[in-house]
């Protein structure tokens, strides 16, 4: 897979918890968050409504995040800082 996704259309799917991206023609990728999320280490159990949130709000994000090492990772540590 290319390193720098070139995503074109993406999508919260409540109904499977799962990010649909269309990156080009014939090209669907799934990301099943219920998974992505369980790799990450949260400081408070409710962090994980960082990675919920940013599902629905800005699926692409989410998308590049969890296809990059430790990206989801990163994006709830820094969301912990923040706050």
């Amino acid at each position: 897979m290319n390193n720098n996704p070139n995503f074109l259309f993406g999508m919260y799917e409540p109904t499977t918890d799962s990010v649909i991206v269309n990156a080009g023609e014939n090209s669907i990728l799934v990301i099943r968050c219920k998974e992505c999320n369980s790799s990450v280490i949260f400081e408070e159990p409710n962090d994980i409504a960082y990675l919920y949130q940013l599902a629905k709000d800005s699926p692409l994000t989410y998308a590049k995040l969890a296809l990059k090492e430790n990206g989801l990772q990163d994006y709830v540590d820094a969301m912990n800082e923040l706050n």
